[in-house]
């Protein structure tokens, strides 16, 4: 399995103090998926009676891993591909470490405008699904 590569070394440990990254995951002929990944995410877990008695709330909010490290993007033709062909004709590589959830958002709309993934041969199918390829006149 191909690790994350972060300015060419592979990341294995989360950075502290950021949020997430943006990516781009290359196969061998060069076409490209752009994305957005959360190093983890907030779970919310209903408590029992009982236990809202003891904790004086209804909820309990936990940080858990997002199992970043395994993460192959959520483009289904992707994934199918990946799922017959296998990953080692893939690279993974990080672009760019956000602190917070907005920001990442924000870098990953622009890293897909910027790239044009809507008029290019990528894995890329939509925009913040709301802009969608073949949809998107030139």
């Amino acid at each position: 399995m191909s690790c994350w590569l972060y300015k060419g070394k592979c990341l294995e440990v989360p950075p502290r103090g950021y949020y997430g990254f943006t990516y781009v995951i290359t196969d061998n002929t060069g076409k490209k998926y752009y994305g957005k990944k959360a190093f983890s995410h907030r779970r919310k877990t209903k408590l029992s009676r009982k236990a809202q008695k003891v904790y004086g709330k209804r909820i309990k909010i936990e940080q858990v891993d997002s199992k970043w490290l395994n993460y192959w993007g959520s483009s289904k033709p992707l994934l199918e591909y990946i799922k017959s062909k296998g990953t080692k004709d893939f690279k993974r590589e990080i672009i760019k470490l956000c602190k917070d959830k907005s920001s990442l958002t924000y870098w990953e709309t622009s890293l897909l405008f910027e790239k044009k993934v809507m008029f290019e041969d990528s894995w890329n199918g939509h925009i913040l699904s709301r802009f969608f390829k073949g949809k998107v006149k030139q």
